[in-house]
């Protein structure tokens, strides 16, 4: 009989008492010893196991617990030197900032009162110290009793590892999970500057030159730069998703994720799940999302389950006030093109929204975007990482666009589908042109991914839940097909039904004579079948036929198929058909 799944488990000892699903990471305290930093930072997306395996290492290494029955039959037990010479050796500071997310830069500090006033309490013991003289037990109670200044908490943790250091005569290891919580919450909450300030000697004051430090580890999702942060940290390691170090350790390797589903008897469509949850390239290491696979193994579903954990701000904000480059490749990635980036390990806040690269680090470090195969250092292409991740842009799509909100747009989406399925041209055409290339969020795209990102989100949107079209068809961008990759794909679920082939072209430059330009656009540009767009939209037939885009859907049982070019400049469509 399998495990019970328990969704969101963070406390070792629970999950290890209750025989709950767990993949033994226990290794991690092996390769950590052998490598670690004075102070080391570990950067990994969300949900990825950085919580549990912070609270496995508290359970290890705590002076103050027995905790050796926990361990027993898990890999760590086979280095029995690591048992005798560290396994609750340690007094442990732990802390998580992953609830430090406040509007106003006073009630971080509140919130932040409050977790040092938690952490003194689980350290109340130190009060009843015969090594702590009266001095130091009635600043110890002013953590306690919730009344410590600003200045007390810039020096909360330096102060309680001596303290731990004084009663136990151990050096102390500092656990901090999720730290950079609250400086991202800072950035969109408008009070960076004194966050910033406020961490850097919080941080600081504990992490360098500090004699009753053995260790300090912290993790986090981003790298905020050494200048902002980390530049008085006592000899950092800092191992991000690019990194060589401590790779298998979160996340579920393959192996990992193929024993599960042997566990739990559903190993039978392991390609969807491995097309769904695979794909995170850590150094050199692939891997599974940890939160998604359990979410699987407990629901047995094939659905998105990591990226309804958090939010897309950053990416409305890219929307919003993003560079037109950004913009444009975005629109590449969501319609299959990889784009070039220059990785930034590290990340200085405020964000650079003009700064492409700054933000394809970020959403590399988050966890939408992954080197292509066969990429090393610095520079590379990335693409998105799998199927949930291109869901979760489907839904972006939509409301970006505002396909949810607007009934008559829903209207002329499903009416301009309808026109594909049926073959009709010049129904695409007048519905592009009258209605569809003149819906505000279409204003700014000037490049041929965006007509395709445009056209494209279209067809996701048409083939979600609240469209007709529901589970009527597949949509593909840029795939394989015959000699090349087709512009778009569009596949019915019933074979007997039509396939779709559509190729776009964009025309960036005006074609008018230099007499015209400035003026209004001739017919041939206001889509109504001029012979310069005409001839470019052909051009994209010809390419449908030479590329051999129909073989693939020949070969899958599609016998009908409609051949689609689409010729843009501007604001103006052409359709040529076949």
């Amino acid at each position: 009989m399998p495990r019970q799944v328990m969704i969101g488990a963070e406390f070792f000892d629970t999950i290890i008492e209750n025989n709950y699903f767990y993949v033994d990471k226990t290794l991690f305290i092996k390769e950590f010893l052998e490598n670690r930093g004075g102070v080391t930072l570990i950067t990994r997306p969300r949900r990825f196991g950085k919580t549990l395996n912070m609270n496995m290492f508290q359970t290890f290494f705590d002076i103050t617990k027995d905790t050796k029955s926990l361990f027993e039959g898990l890999k760590i037990t086979e280095y029995p030197e690591i048992i005798a010479k560290h396994q609750n050796k340690y007094p442990v500071i732990s802390i998580s900032m992953k609830n430090i997310e406040s509007r106003t830069y006073p009630d971080a500090l509140e919130n932040i009162k409050q977790l040092m006033a938690k952490l003194y309490r689980e350290h109340k013991y130190l009060v009843e110290s015969k090594l702590l003289d009266s001095f130091t037990k009635d600043n110890f109670d002013k953590y306690r009793a919730y009344t410590a200044s600003e200045t007390d908490l810039q020096n909360a943790l330096q102060f309680i590892s001596e303290c731990l250091y004084t009663h136990h005569q151990k050096k102390v290891i500092i656990l901090i999970d999720e730290y950079d919580t609250p400086l991202n919450n800072a950035v969109f909450e408008n009070f960076y500057p004194d966050m910033i300030k406020f961490m850097r000697i919080f941080l600081g004051n504990v992490f360098k030159s500090n004699h009753f430090l053995e260790f300090g580890l912290l993790t986090g999702v981003q790298r905020i730069s050494k200048e902002s942060l980390m530049s008085s940290f006592n000899n950092p390691l800092v191992t991000g998703i690019m990194d060589k170090h401590f790779l298998e350790y979160f996340g579920f390797t393959e192996e990992e994720v193929k024993t599960a589903c042997e566990e739990f008897g559903i190993n039978d469509n392991f390609d969807d799940v491995k097309n769904w949850y695979d794909g995170y390239r850590f150094g050199d290491k692939d891997m599974y999302n940890p939160w998604s696979i359990t979410g699987y193994l407990h629901e047995k579903e094939i659905k998105n389950y990591w990226v309804n954990t958090g939010g897309t701000g950053l990416m409305d904000n890219m929307i919003a006030i993003g560079s037109e480059n950004l913009k444009n490749d975005l629109a590449g990635l969501l319609t299959g093109t990889p784009i070039y980036m220059v990785y930034n390990s590290s990340i200085t806040f405020p964000i650079n929204y003009k700064n492409d690269n700054a933000f394809w680090s970020i959403l590399l470090n988050t966890g939408y975007i992954k080197p292509c195969v066969g990429s090393s250092g610095r520079r590379f292409f990335a693409e998105l990482v799998n199927m949930e991740v291109y869901d979760l842009f489907e839904e972006c799509i939509d409301r970006w666009f505002g396909f949810e909100e607007q009934h008559s747009l829903n209207l002329t989406i499903e009416e301009f589908v309808g026109c594909l399925f049926k073959g009709d041209p010049e129904g695409v055409s007048r519905l592009l042109n009258e209605e569809l290339l003149n819906y505000p969020s279409f204003h700014d795209y000037k490049e041929e991914n965006s007509y395709h990102m445009f056209i494209f989100g279209i067809l996701l949107a048409a083939s979600s839940q609240r469209f007709k079209y529901k589970q009527y068809y597949n949509v593909y961008s840029n795939r394989e097909a015959g000699k090349g990759r087709s512009d778009c794909l569009i596949k019915p679920v019933d074979k007997n039904n039509y396939a779709v082939i559509i190729e776009f072209k964009h025309v960036k430059n005006s074609p008018l004579p230099p007499s015209e330009k400035g003026g209004t656009p001739p017919p041939s540009l206001r889509g109504a079948g001029g012979s310069y767009l005409q001839n470019i939209a052909q051009e994209g037939l010809e390419q449908i036929e030479e590329k051999a885009y129909m073989h693939d859907l020949k070969q899958e049982g599609y016998e009908k198929i409609y051949k689609f070019s689409l010729a843009f400049y501007k604001k103006s469509c052409v359709v040529a058909f076949s």
